[in-house]
């Protein structure tokens, strides 16, 4: 991995041209490899290369892209925090080796209004109404990702009922309400 990549979809572009074609998440704090449905052993795999895209203001917002290998089966695939929280998801194991050779690197959105095509709110926005926004976690509604399958959080603008992104120092304050989904139907206000 270089520090060369400044923006999280080319960086993954360039893993996936490289063999790194699985996708793992981190799910009740085990690594899942979603093609297989299986739980990958956290103590043997193998963490090829890792990188933060920091931007903003004191690194208010970063992503992180792991590379991984599962030498159990030989696949190789890509583990991708866009919203810097897996340290807080996943085994203090896990989470150590993910990070142990980490690379920082500026990602090239620094001050851009939207990312992956969603407005981008930043600490001092949500600042003026915490109650605002909030995190819905597993909701079917979300829009897909720019690298593939589905947003699993994503944040929710309340007053005009989209999604949004929010930075980092925005999913890390304590006072982000966090929504569920329950199965029932998404419900809006109009």
């Amino acid at each position: 991995m270089t520090k060369q990549a400044t923006d999280v979809v080319n960086a993954v572009k360039s893993f996936v041209a490289r063999g790194y074609d699985r996708e793992f998440r981190v799910r009740d704090g085990h690594l899942v490899d979603l093609g297989l449905g299986s739980t990958l052993d956290a103590c043997s795999v193998r963490v090829d290369a890792a990188l933060r895209l920091e931007s903003g203001n004191d690194a208010e917002d970063v992503s992180n892209i792991y590379a991984i290998t599962d030498p159990a089966t030989g696949h190789k695939g890509l583990l991708i925090d866009a919203f810097d929280v897996f340290d807080t998801l996943c085994h203090s194991d896990l989470s150590e080796r993910l990070v142990a050779q980490r690379e920082t690197a500026q990602a090239g959105d620094l001050d851009v209004p939207m990312k992956f095509g969603l407005r981008k709110i930043y600490k001092a926005e949500f600042e003026q109404d915490t109650a605002r926004y909030v995190l819905r976690e597993g909701f079917p509604d979300v829009p897909p990702c720019p690298w593939g399958e589905h947003f699993s959080i994503l944040g929710f603008d309340t007053t005009e009922q989209t999604y949004v992104w929010l930075v980092t120092s925005i999913m890390r304050d304590p006072r982000l309400i966090r929504i569920p989904y329950h199965g029932e139907d998404v419900i809006s206000d109009e």
